[in-house]
């Protein structure tokens, strides 16, 4: 019998109409630009936000620049797809890939699928998700074990009666689901499988030619069940993605520990949720996992990274009231950028005059 199920349909597969530089107040280092289905460099990383706030979907906020969809960022290098999150976002950045793979068929479709954490808005695009559904894609799942459950559990879980009328088992994709821990280093080649490399072996491994490296980090900075921070290198290029985590109101080793794993990165996305005046003037906002911007910059400052990416938009904060955090957080960290939907950021190795630099 044929596969007929097609939760899908929505415009958002479209790549979304880029605004103007002078409206968002754009730094000339994050300009978009079309990924397609060309090639990546080896070397470079291309990150692009398909999802960008936080606690749950805001289409009546986020219909302007910053978007209204949660968490999901894809990073491409070489013929790698990898996804951090498969937030609300995901469902866009599905139906693109299903058009990618119709414009190279001959291209094994593998994506590799990275998970945080398993509260919902960082999970309610999964079921929507097109190479889900579809026998050409192979998705490969990683994530933390949470909450006494195994990493397999969570996702195969979130996808079955009575929450959900179609059962994750019986999806017509190829699937894997691995749990990945503290230290973990997860080496993915131009082909073939994965390997996971644990904290005692991982440290002194590095990536083949054409592989992209993954580092875990779990970190108690979100409370009750932690979260994952990744650090995602392509050659000379990384990339740190730090979303749900809270600075400064766990402990000071927890915040360190932060630091010494985005120490030199060329680009730290990190959460930056609240304004300081929301954050300081509400209980209900202390406590629960997220940042301000100031958090943001000062980790972005001890670890001595390039650019700060401030991301896990409040769902309340209209645009202007964003842009507003980014001009606060440029005083104290210059090199700051607001993640959007559609945004693409491009980390490749430069020469300039006798030293090398990411740009």
């Amino acid at each position: 019998m044929a596969w007929r199920f097609r939760p899908f349909g929505r415009a958002s597969a479209a790549p979304h109409a880029t605004p103007s530089a002078a409206r968002i107040g754009r730094s000339p280092t994050a300009q978009p630009r079309s990924l397609g289905g060309a090639r990546i460099a080896d070397d470079a990383l291309v990150a692009r936000f398909w999802g960008v706030r936080g606690s749950y979907p805001t289409p009546r906020v986020g219909a302007g620049v910053v978007g209204g969809e949660t968490t999901c960022l894809e990073i491409r290098s070489g013929r790698h797809t990898l996804i951090i999150d498969a937030g609300s976002g995901a469902i866009g950045l599905g139906e693109a890939l299903a058009s990618r793979a119709n414009a190279t068929p001959s291209q094994p479709q593998d994506i590799t699928l990275l998970l945080t954490h398993a509260h919902h808005d960082h999970l309610c695009g999964l079921p929507f998700f097109a190479p889900l559904y579809d026998p050409r894609f192979h998705v490969r799942f990683f994530g933390p074990d949470l909450a006494h459950l195994r990493f397999s559990e969570i996702i195969a879980g979130y996808m079955r009666a009575p929450y959900f009328p179609v059962d994750f088992h019986s999806l017509p994709s190829r699937r894997t689901l691995r749990s990945l821990g503290d230290g973990d280093r997860l080496l993915i080649p131009a082909d073939g499988e994965p390997q996971i490399l644990d904290a005692a072996t991982g440290s002194s491994a590095s990536a083949p030619d054409g592989a992209l490296q993954v580092d875990a980090l779990f970190s108690r900075l979100h409370p009750a069940d932690g979260t994952m921070v990744y650090r995602v290198s392509a050659g000379a290029a990384r990339l740190v993605f730090a979303t749900d985590v809270e600075i400064g109101a766990h402990s000071a080793d927890a915040d360190q520990r932060l630091v010494e794993f985005a120490r030199g990165a060329d680009t730290l996305i990190h959460d930056a949720q609240y304004s300081e005046e929301d954050y300081n003037g509400a209980e209900s906002k202390r406590g629960f996992g997220h940042s301000t911007p100031a958090m943001a910059v000062r980790i972005a400052r001890d670890a001595g990274v390039n650019r700060l990416v401030l991301f896990h938009h409040d769902p309340h904060y209209s645009d202007d009231a964003v842009m507003e955090l980014q001009r606060r957080a440029q005083v104290g960290f210059p090199q700051v950028v607001t993640a959007r939907e559609g945004l693409e950021l491009r980390l490749e190795l430069r020469l300039d005059g006798a030293r090398q630099r990411l740009v």
